[in-house]
Formats: structure tokens, C-alpha cells, sequence
């Protein structure tokens, strides 16, 4: 299934309410079409939707890029990256899709990464404009280890066969009025997260601009009890997560690139540490 006709099959699945699509919902549709195409001429990116999974008798598609960087190989460093948890947080995979858009344009950046994004976790809850999915799960709350839903089933099989090195979730927030980091498997003291942020190219045509970053120890500690760092125990290597949230007060545009800078300084600072040594 191509992800044009994935998305399209998506939003217009049966709604449990009549509604109209927000712009964000629209852009996304558009954003997620844009990478398909390119997928279709790059060597680097390749568009592969899970699924199908069902609710309430109708199927499901979870969209998913893999992004395979320059000089990466079996032991390239795997991450993956997760966003649209929440059916009315269509910002988050708007940030998701233009920070892949980055790497799609500008493989190089991707030096020996291998990235799998999934942009929209909740599929079902875009349709219906809701929190929770289709059948009520609240998915930002849920143990990937032993949920039931199924979205997070067929992710937790996917990481445990793929061996994810660590994972970063992207999710709106309206508490927090900065860009701000959440992290676990690392602290904040880690000088790699520090390290002088590179400024947006204009090749991409991405603001020139600096976005600074709160980075923070999760609020539930090392101990993970929701998120794909629930997953750890069935990891050969020990992962990291990292949360970002966005704020949802300043506009969409300043949102999404602030994001896609983000991944990038962030992923560029870490693949520099780890191939110092550094303890991460």
C-alpha cells in the first residue's frame, strides 16, 4: 500500500462523529504524501507502513519510514522516533515528518544512523479528533510491554526485532512555554547535550535560527512504567529515551522547525560522543 493511499485510507475511516480536518490534520496528509515521493527516488528513505490492525472491525495503518544514512551498516546506531500518540497532536508528527524530510534532502546528516520514524501513533484518533484511540486507549500512558493496544503491540515487535539503541518521542505539551528534553538511560550533565547548537540550512530552507532546549531527568526517573523505554529488558543494549515537548502556544511553523533542528543538533551531538567514547 503506497502511503498517499495509506493516509487517505486513514482519515477517511468510518468517524464515530461527524468533523472537519484541522489544517494540521490537512498539512499532515500533504507532508506525508511529499516524503512518499521522495521515498520513490532515494536510496536513503524508504516508506513501509505497519499494519493492518483493527477497531472496531475497521483497519488500521501505522505510517513508518526508515531512513538508512551514508556509511551505515549493521552497526550503525539504530533510533527511533515517535510521534501523534495523542489523536488531536498532529503537531508533534508535523515536527516528526519535517525533521525526516532533513535527513531525506541532506543524507550526509545521517552519517551512519540508521532512523525509523513513525510519525502517527494514533491513526484512529486523528480520524475521530480524540485523545484516545478508537478503542479507548490512552496510549502515552501505556506499559509497551504488556499492552493492549494494538498500535503499541505491533511497535513493541518491531523494536524487539529491530534492537533499538534508543528512542525519542515527540509529543505537544500546552504546560511547557519552551522546547524542553525529558531524558532517561542519561542526565542532563552529559556534555554532549551542551555542546554549541548548529544553526538551520538555508540549503533545506530551514530558519536560521537557535532553538535552546530545557533538557531534564524524566519526572517518573530511570524507571520507566509507560514508553517504549518499557521495552529495555528485551534490549542487548541498554537504550536511552528522550522526550520532547513542544510548546502549543507559539505558532505551528516556529513548532515544527524548532523540533527538526532539534533531532538534528541532538542526533549530530550524539554520534560525536559516542565515537569519543563518551559514557552515554
Amino acid at each position: 500500500m503506497s502511503l498517499p493511499s495509506l493516509l487517505e485510507h486513514n482519515l477517511r475511516a468510518p468517524l464515530t462523529h461527524p468533523r472537519t480536518f484541522s489544517r494540521e490534520a490537512l498539512l499532515l496528509e500533504e507532508n506525508q504524501s511529499r516524503l512518499s515521493v521522495l521515498s520513490a527516488h532515494s536510496p536513503h528513505l524508504f516508506a513501509s507502513p505497519l499494519g493492518p490492525f483493527e477497531h472496531k472491525g475497521h483497519p488500521f495503518h501505522l505510517p513508518r519510514f526508515l531512513f538508512v544514512g551514508e556509511n551505515s551498516a549493521e552497526e550503525a546506531w539504530r533510533i527511533s522516533i515517535f510521534a501523534g500518540l495523542d489523536g488531536r497532536d498532529t503537531r508533534s508528527a508535523l515536527a516528526a515528518l519535517k525533521g525526516l524530510e532533513r535527513y531525506a534532502l541532506e543524507p550526509e546528516l545521517g552519517d551512519s544512523f540508521n532512523l525509523a520514524f513513525y510519525p502517527l501513533l494514533n491513526p484512529s484518533g486523528v480520524t475521530d479528533g480524540t485523545r484516545r484511540t478508537r478503542s479507548g486507549h490512552l496510549l502515552e500512558e501505556q506499559n509497551w510491554t504488556n499492552s493492549q493496544a494494538p498500535e503499541l503491540q505491533l511497535l513493541a515487535r518491531e523494536a524487539r526485532a529491530r534492537q533499538f539503541h534508543g528512542s525519542i518521542v515527540i509529543r505537544s505539551s500546552d504546560e511547557v512555554n519552551e522546547l524542553q528534553g525529558w531524558l532517561r538511560g542519561f542526565s542532563p550533565g552529559e556534555p554532549f547535550l551542551h555542546a554549541e547548537p548548529v544553526r538551520g540550512s538555508s540549503k533545506a530552507g530551514y530558519l536560521p535560527f537557535k532553538f535552546p532546549i530545557a533538557w531534564e531527568p524524566h519526572p517518573e526517573g530511570l524507571h520507566a512504567q509507560n514508553g517504549p523505554l518499557t521495552l529495555a529488558d528485551d534490549m542487548r543494549m541498554r537504550p536511552f529515551e528522550v522526550t520532547l515537548l513542544v510548546p502549543t502556544e507559539p505558532p505551528l511553523e516556529w513548532a515544527v522547525q524548532a523540533v527538526a533542528h532539534t533531532l538534528r543538533v541532538f542526533l549530530n551531538n550524539f554520534r560525536t560522543a559516542a565515537a569519543t567514547g563518551a559514557n552515554i
